[in-house]
């Protein structure tokens, strides 16, 4: 349990956030092996490049750097000091206890800085470097030390899972953080960095990642470890083409990360079908019919994908007759969207909507039917008694047509809010869509009120509410946002208490749904 006070963390936590507004001077940092795999004539142009996404952050003993279940943005690579990988999974954000087991033997200073000479310690970057993706040489219950030279932490920031294992500084430790931003450009800029990140996602979390997609859940452990040699790892930037209606159907589609618009040209129009999140697939339709690409795919966001070759794809079909099934299911079901959308271009409105708005992102999204609602602020009130006395939304907000879409919380599949938050008291449990915010009263984790998840939000969904005075005279405040009334056995306040019915909550993951309450 950290036993510091609120305005202790408060005030390491704001310190924290002054360093990350001060980018790394370039000249300090270009000759660190993070740079090794650029060539010496273009490493200048590229670190400056790079540099205003790199930042030297520094934490104290026992300080969280990652915690369990939170989401990241960031890789670390360790400058001095040491920290701690906790492997099962039980430490506590700010302060996890020392759990019994094995320690690691100090290695001779000599050995460390022989191992600093690789790309990023350790044997140039091809064995020992721990990444927080469950990797299989970690052991559940031992500690695992990291010291200078490692990075950890690339994994979760690239593939927006969940970070798996707990990280705290064991000593005193200077940290060079690397933003999402900044791990991509070196990735397109180091055909040695990109090759090592790749080269550490395949053996520490792809199969981890294909086990978890249900198109594979009845396919052998033995047959994902030989396709997770084979398969393609592929990035792409918002805007960009994947692949074009019209080409030459030669491959399969899985996203590990953001999104992905399915469209079909219509004359002169580019009409959305649906969308792809992580998880999803393209390119069964052309592969089984041996037809060109009926769809155009394009990122919607900065998009990660995993490529299996026709081959690969064909002995995926001719071993497991019950995925070829499913895909069979499927395509004839996306390929009846795509007549549907063609015929009628205006059914395509709603799923171009839920993408320019960021509702794509929503698993549980509240709605109002403005033809219906009679301002009587029931929905409010009833989500305020369910409260305390403080209502958890807005209703104020976009619309599309005839529908309101209120400032409350979407319950995103990708929760941006909950990275970086310096107590953890922004939390979503495992296997649920549902992310809460801890109050001020919480016995360790709760909300100090540093406004960060509020700063994140892209929606400006999470509100900063006073619930105090300070000493010196100034507000406290804590940040809040629907949490689907998670304590009333009947549901959400907001859709219960609305006299006419005109709010309800929608997933945005089921588009079918959408549309039939929207059209």
């Amino acid at each position: 349990m950290d036993t510091r006070s609120a305005a202790e963390i408060r005030r390491s936590y704001e310190q924290r956030k002054q360093q990350l507004r001060v980018p790394a001077d370039p000249a300090a940092i270009q000759d660190l092996p993070l740079f090794a795999g650029i060539p010496e004539k273009a490493r200048a142009k590229v670190v400056e490049k790079v540099g205003k996404y790199i930042h030297i952050v520094e934490y104290e003993a026992g300080d969280a750097i990652l915690d369990r279940g939170a989401y990241s943005d960031s890789a670390y690579v360790i400058i001095s000091g040491a920290v701690e990988v906790l492997t099962d999974g039980s430490g506590n954000a700010q302060a996890p206890r020392v759990r019994g087991g094995a320690h690691l033997a100090p290695r001779s200073r000599p050995a460390v800085e022989a191992e600093q000479k690789g790309m990023l310690g350790r044997g140039r970057g091809t064995s020992g470097t721990v990444i927080l993706s469950a990797p299989p040489d970690l052991s559940a219950g031992k500690r695992t030390i990291l010291e200078p030279g490692e990075l950890f932490g690339e994994i979760s920031a690239l593939s927006r899972y969940p970070v798996s294992t707990s990280v705290r500084a064991e000593t005193p430790v200077k940290l060079l953080r690397i933003q999402l931003r900044g791990l991509k450009t070196l990735m397109q800029t180091s055909k040695e960095f990109k090759k090592f990140l790749d080269t550490r996602y395949r053996e520490r979390a792809l199969a981890i990642h294909l086990r978890e997609v249900d198109l594979f859940a009845a396919v052998e452990p033995s047959f994902i470890e030989r396709l997770k040699e084979k398969v393609e790892l592929l990035a792409f930037e918002q805007g960009q083409v994947i692949v074009q209606e019209g080409a030459v159907a030669d491959a399969f589609y899985l996203v590990r990360g953001g999104y992905v618009k399915v469209g079909v040209r219509a004359g002169s129009a580019d009409l959305a079908i649906t969308y792809l999140r992580k998880g999803d697939y393209a390119g069964a339709s052309g592969l089984l019919l041996d037809e060109t690409w009926p769809f155009t795919l394009q990122a919607l966001e900065s998009v990660e994908l995993i490529k299996l070759s026709r081959a690969d794809f064909q002995e995926l079909m001719l071993k497991y007759p019950a995925v070829e099934d499913d895909l069979w299911t499927e395509s004839i079901a996306r390929l009846k969207a795509r007549g549907a959308v063609v015929r009628n271009p205006t059914s395509a409105e709603h799923s171009q909507m839920a993408m320019d708005t960021g509702l794509i992102h929503g698993e549980s999204v509240l709605l109002i039917d403005l033809s219906t609602c009679t301002r009587c602020d029931e929905c409010v009130r009833g989500c305020a008694d369910a409260h305390g006395g403080v209502p958890r939304f807005v209703r104020e907000g976009e619309r599309y047509r005839n529908w309101l879409i209120p400032t409350a919380c979407y319950q995103c599949s990708d929760p941006v809010c909950m990275i970086d938050c310096p107590t953890g008291a922004i939390t979503r449990e495992s296997d649920s869509l549902l992310v809460t915010i801890n109050d001020h009263a919480h016995p360790t984790r709760a909300c100090i009120g540093c406004g960060n998840c509020a700063e994140r939000c892209p929606w400006g969904n999470i509100i900063m509410v006073p619930y105090g005075t300070r000493a010196d005279g100034k507000l406290e405040e804590e940040a809040t946002k629907c949490d689907l009334c998670v304590s009333r056995a009947q549901g959400p306040a907001c859709v219960q208490m609305c006299p006419h019915g005109s709010a309800v909550r929608l997933s945005f993951r089921e588009m079918g749904e959408v549309v039939s309450v929207l059209k």
